[in-house]
């Protein structure tokens, strides 16, 4: 696996990797499919952005096959929270199971001394034992838990907050 910043031509692979998440109703709070044109704001406003990068997830044997895509994003907009980041992970579900999502969110920590962060946030629907679980291997721990306030359609979900403070854990 090779992992490398985003690039324009990316978009549509980590379009189509992020609509395979939204049916379950346990891995985002989306709830119908994103389109290339709506996300094009949020891609272009990481694309210009030095502390809040996507990366992408190569296969190290198929040249330009992206299977998954992992970023920093801001997480409050007030100056003191500038060296925290929310993190996102998506895997293409033929990657799914294979230690990925754990190869990511240890690149993501490795990072963190030259973006100037300090914290990491991630947002986790409760259900979703496989994130949890890979969170909590990498030393996240759970700091908050906001219940039953994503209506999935179907149920309402309880949200957890993990975070990571390499100095600190």
């Amino acid at each position: 696996m090779k992992i490398r910043t985003a690039k324009e031509q990316d978009l549509p692979q980590i379009v189509a990797i992020y609509n395979q998440a939204i049916p379950s109703r346990r891995i985002t709070a989306d709830l119908t499919p994103v389109t290339e044109q709506g996300r094009r704001p949020w891609f272009e406003a990481h694309l210009n952005s030095r502390r809040h990068p996507i990366w992408v997830l190569e296969s190290a044997v198929e040249k330009n096959k992206v299977f998954g895509w992992c970023s920093f994003s801001p997480f409050y907009d007030r100056a003191a929270f500038d060296q925290t980041v929310e993190i996102s992970v998506y895997l293409d579900q033929s990657a799914k199971g294979r230690g990925y999502g754990s190869q990511a969110v240890r690149f993501l920590q490795a990072q963190m001394e030259e973006l100037d962060v300090h914290t990491l946030m991630a947002y986790v629907i409760e259900e979703n034992h496989v994130s949890r679980k890979m969170f909590e291997k990498q030393g996240f721990r759970q700091w908050g838990r906001y219940p039953n306030i994503a209506n999935m359609g179907d149920s309402l979900q309880t949200f957890l907050i993990y975070g990571y403070q390499k100095s600190v854990e």
